[in-house]
């Protein structure tokens, strides 16, 4: 797959099952005891407050790391993924030939787990249907979920936007990389007009999920 004469210096989804974050309905438990000489009944009042009990997407990386594998939902998962240096005019890399479910990586832009940038990837989509470009293109749409894994670090992306545009025109959102923290995935789609010649790009847009912060939390009033 070719990402098309696009140039930078013109412009500078097996299935991942994220649980949500199951919140813990406020309980009191009031505790009666023996009334006292003057009839009153002393109590205390235990209260459970809000408990965030860590899903799959909690705990994401803050800082930035080179991802060995992908999961896309209802795509695939342990999918590799390979960093690969930018062609010519500053165009990110694509994997070869071969590499049917290979997801590259733009190695010189942004990482997941940075504070801000834009994390590029791109993977090949074939005539026959066969490779990750054309799973994705079928299954994977806004609301699912991409998670970038190495080892025990991972950022999880909820995709937001999903667009086609003309494989022969400058996409510049693709291409704005100093914004927040976000993914963008790249597939050639639309017709094929040749090999590597496709007339459309499908683009996924997403940002991080899963609250780093989230402890789970127990307080007692009386």
């Amino acid at each position: 797959m070719k990402l098309g004469p696009v140039n930078l210096q013109n412009v500078r989804r097996w299935r991942v099952i994220v649980p949500t974050a199951v919140l813990l309905t406020v309980t009191v438990i009031t505790v009666g005891l023996l009334p006292t000489k003057d009839g009153a009944a002393p109590f205390r009042t235990a209260r459970l407050a809000a408990v965030d009990i860590p899903g799959a997407c909690d705990g994401g990386a803050t800082k930035p790391f080179t991802p060995l594998t992908a999961d896309i939902e209802d795509v695939g998962q342990g999918l590799p993924v390979q960093p690969l240096p930018r062609e010519a005019d500053d165009v990110p890399g694509v994997p070869p030939v071969s590499a049917t479910h290979t997801v590259a990586l733009d190695a010189p832009g942004p990482h997941p787990g940075s504070e801000r940038g834009l994390v590029r990837l791109n993977a090949h989509t074939w005539p026959n249907g066969a490779a990750l470009g054309n799973a994705m293109l079928a299954k994977f749409d806004v609301g699912d979920v991409l998670t970038l894994r190495r080892g025990n670090a991972k950022v999880c992306y909820r995709v937001t936007k999903r667009v086609e545009v003309d494989g022969y025109a400058t996409y510049e959102p693709f291409y704005a990389l100093d914004g927040p923290s976000e993914f963008a995935f790249i597939v050639c789609s639309g017709e094929r007009l040749g090999p590597g010649n496709w007339n459309k790009r499908t683009i996924w847009f997403g940002k991080p999920i899963g609250d780093v912060r989230a402890k789970p939390t127990l307080t007692i009033s009386s």
